[in-house]
C-alpha cells in the first residue's frame, strides 16, 4: 500500500485539524543559534528578500510522522488528528520559536496579536484549545514558560542548571530576537505570512513505527537530492568549448573539493556579489556567465578564484604580507556573526582588487566597521542584505567607496542610533553585547585575548537584574531608574564562563568578586580586572567603566558617541572627586 504524502505550506500543517507532538523516542531539542540561524537567513534571503511574500516558494524538504488513531470513535473522541512527528522535530520546533517571536515582537510594538500566528502556535483560552507542536518530555515546561506562551520569548530565565536543550532553545529564541528586532511591524507580519504561506514541506503519513523506520531509512540514507550546482555543473561544462573541456572539468572539481560543505552556497554568494534582482540563483548564474563571456570565462576567472576566496575567508586565512594579520583577524571578526551578508562584498573585494592587500586590509576594516553597526543597529533580513549588497554593487561598479554617501560609511542618523543602543545594547541585542565585549578585551589586551577564551564566555551584570527586597545593591542603588539605567550599562557587563554566570546570579558583590577572580581553571578577561580589589560597586563607579569603554569604542571604530562620552565622562569626574576615600577591599 503506497504511503499518503502531500506538498503542504507551514501555515497547514499547523492548522485544524492537526496537532503534533514529540514522541517518547524523539531526541530532544539539538539545533543551536548557528542552524538556526541558517534556516532563518536562507528565509530572508532568498524568495522573501526580493520578490516578497508572494512570489516565491522555501521548500524545507520532507517531514515525516505517524498518525496516531483515536483511541475510539464514541468515546474520547477529538476534532483533532494526532501526528508524531519522526523526522522534522528540529526544523518545526525552530519554526515555532521563530513564530512565537514575531508574536512578540508585535505585542512589544504595542500591536494587535497576529490571528494567523496566534492559531498556528495555538494560543487560545478554550478548554479544547492545544499547541500545535508540543515537544513533549522534561522540556515541554520549560518550553511553555519561555517560548510558547504570549510573551514567553521576552521572558528572562530563572536560576540555572538548565538542561543542553533548554539552553538551545534560549540560544535559538534570543537569536530570532537579536535578528528581528530591526525589522519595523509590516516586515514582520510579512515574514510571518511568508513561513506560514510560502514555506512548504513534503508531509509523508506512516501508520506504524516500523513503517515509519523503513521511510526514515529511505528519507535520510538512501540517495542524494539533486542539488542546484549539479544541474549549473552539467550546463556550464556542456557550454564549453571542446578545447578546454577538460581543464574546465578539473577546475570544477578542484572548486568543489575547496569550497566542501559551502560550495552550494557559492553559486549564491556570487549572484549577490554582481546583485542580481531576484531569488532564480540558477538562471541568475547562467545571466552572470552570459556576461563574463560564456561558460568557460565563468568557470576559469569567477569560479575558481572565488571557491579560493571563500575558502580563505571562512578560515580567516592571509599570509605572505605585512598586512596578512591584520587581514586574517577582521575575518576572524567578521565571522563572528550570525549573518553572512557581508561575504559577498568581501569576496567580490578579494576577486577583484585582492593584489592591492594593504587595501584589502583597509577595505575589511571599514566592512568590520559596517557590520558591527548594523549588528548595533538591529538592522535585520532584507534591509541588512540590501545594505551590503549596494557595497558589492560598489564595487563591481568600479564606485567611489571613499567619498561622502558611500555605501560603507554609517549615516549620522544611524549614528545616533548607535549611540543610543549601546545605552542598553545587551537588552537588545545580547550577541551583540558579548560581540563587542570579546573585541574591546583583545584591544585591552593588545592581541587575540579572545581567541584563548572557552566558547561558553557569557556576559554576566555585575549589578543584578533582579534584587531581593534587603540586597545589598538596593542600598547602594536606591533610586529605580538610575538603577535599571546602571544595570544595562556597558559599564556593568563583565565576561564570564556560563558556570560562573549561573553561580553568580544575584549574589552580593564580593561573594560576584569571589567567583570572578578565585574560580579554578577559569579564565580572567582583561576587561573584568576593573572589579578586582573594589569593595563596592555603586553608580559613579559603572559610569566611570562605561565612559572608559566608550573612549575604547572611539578609538577603535570611531562611532562618534558624543552624548554618551559627555554623560561617562561627567561620572568620573564626580567619582574622582567623591570616590578617593573609599575603602579598596
Amino acid at each position: 500500500m503506497p504511503f499518503p504524502a502531500q506538498t503542504v505550506s507551514v501555515g497547514q500543517l499547523l492548522a485544524n485539524p492537526f496537532v503534533i507532538e514529540a514522541p517518547a523516542y524523539q531526541r530532544s531539542f539539538a539545533w543551536a543559534d548557528k542552524e538556526a540561524g541558517k534556516l532563518l537567513d536562507d528565509i530572508v534571503s532568498g524568495p522573501f528578500a526580493e520578490a516578497g511574500a508572494r512570489n516565491g516558494e522555501y521548500f524545507l524538504g520532507a517531514m515525516l510522522f505517524i498518525e496516531r488513531p483515536p483511541a475510539s470513535r464514541l468515546r474520547n473522541w477529538r476534532p483533532w488528528r494526532v501526528l508524531e512527528v519522526v523526522d522534522g522535530f528540529q526544523r518545526l520546533t525552530t519554526l515555532l520559536v521563530l513564530l512565537c517571536v514575531l508574536r512578540d515582537l508585535d505585542e512589544d510594538d504595542g500591536k494587535p496579536a497576529n490571528a494567523r500566528l496566534l492559531a498556528a502556535i495555538g494560543t487560545g483560552q478554550a478548554p479544547s484549545a492545544r499547541p500545535r507542536l508540543s515537544v513533549a518530555g522534561p522540556e515541554e515546561a520549560f518550553f511553555l514558560a519561555h517560548v510558547r506562551a504570549p510573551g514567553a520569548t521576552r521572558v528572562e530565565p530563572n536560576g540555572a542548571n538548565r538542561s543542553p536543550a533548554q539552553e538551545r532553545i534560549l540560544q535559538v529564541r534570543d537569536h530570532f530576537v537579536a535578528a528581528l528586532m530591526g525589522y519595523d511591524a509590516a516586515e514582520r507580519r510579512k515574514l510571518a505570512e511568508f513561513v506560514l504561506d510560502q514555506c512548504c514541506v513534503v508531509q509523508v503519513l506512516a501508520t506504524d513505527i516500523d513503517q515509519a523506520h523503513r521511510m526514515f531509512e529511505v528519507l535520510n540514507a538512501r540517495g542524494k537530492p539533486l542539488a542546484r550546482n549539479d544541474i549549473l555543473k552539467a550546463e556550464l561544462l556542456d557550454g564549453v568549448p571542446a578545447e578546454q573541456a577538460l581543464a574546465a572539468k578539473v577546475i570544477w572539481e578542484k572548486a568543489e573539493a575547496r569550497a566542501g560543505s559551502h560550495f552550494e552556497q557559492l553559486f549564491s554568494h556570487i549572484r549577490a556579489m554582481y546583485r542580481r534582482p531576484d531569488d532564480k540563483v540558477i538562471s541568475d548564474i547562467r545571466q552572470i556567465a552570459a556576461e563574463k563571456g560564456g561558460a568557460w570565462p565563468f568557470i576559469e576567472k569567477i569560479l575558481q578564484p572565488s571557491a579560493t576566496i571563500l575558502d580563505d575567508i571562512l578560515n580567516a586565512r592571509h599570509a605572505g604580507h605585512p598586512q596578512s594579520a591584520s587581514i586574517a583577524q577582521y575575518l576572524r571578526y567578521l565571522g563572528w556573526h550570525s549573518f553572512s551578508d557581508w561575504l559577498p562584498p568581501a569576496m567580490l573585494w578579494w576577486l577583484e582588487r585582492g593584489e592591492d592587500v594593504e587595501g584589502l586590509s583597509q577595505f575589511l576594516r571599514r566592512l568590520d566597521r559596517l557590520a558591527l553597526g548594523v549588528k548595533i543597529l538591529g538592522i535585520g533580513g532584507s534591509k541588512r542584505a540590501r545594505r551590503f549588497g549596494m557595497v558589492a554593487l560598489a564595487i563591481a561598479d568600479g564606485g567611489d567607496l571613499d567619498g561622502p554617501g558611500n555605501p560603507l560609511e554609517l549615516t549620522r542618523p544611524e549614528l545616533k542610533t548607535i549611540e543610543y543602543n549601546l545605552r542598553d545594547l545587551h537588552v537588545r541585542n545580547a550577541p551583540a553585547a558579548k560581540h563587542l565585549l570579546l573585541r574591546l578585551g583583545d584591544a585591552e589586551a593588545g592581541k587575540p585575548e579572545s581567541a584563548t577564551l572557552p566558547e561558553d564566555m557569557t556576559v554576566e551584570h555585575v549589578l543584578p537584574r533582579k534584587l531581593g527586597a534587603t540586597s545589598q545593591w538596593r542600598g547602594w542603588h536606591p533610586d529605580p531608574e538610575i538603577r535599571d539605567r546602571c544595570t544595562h550599562s556597558l559599564g556593568n557587563l563583565v565576561l564570564v564562563t556560563k558556570a560562573q554566570n549561573d553561580r553568580a546570579g544575584n549574589l552580593d558583590f564580593a561573594r560576584k568578586l569571589e567567583i570572578y577572580f578565585n574560580t579554578p581553571g577559569a579564565p580572567i578577561p582583561i576587561l573584568n580586572q576593573d572589579l578586582r580589589g573594589r569593595a563596592d560597586w555603586r553608580t559613579a563607579d559603572i559610569k566611570a567603566r562605561e565612559a572608559r569603554l566608550m573612549r575604547l569604542i572611539e578609538e577603535l571604530w570611531d562611532f562618534d558617541l558624543p552624548k554618551l562620552r559627555g554623560e561617562a565622562q561627567q561620572a568620573a569626574a564626580q567619582q574622582a572627586r567623591f570616590g578617593r576615600g573609599r575603602k579598596r577591599a
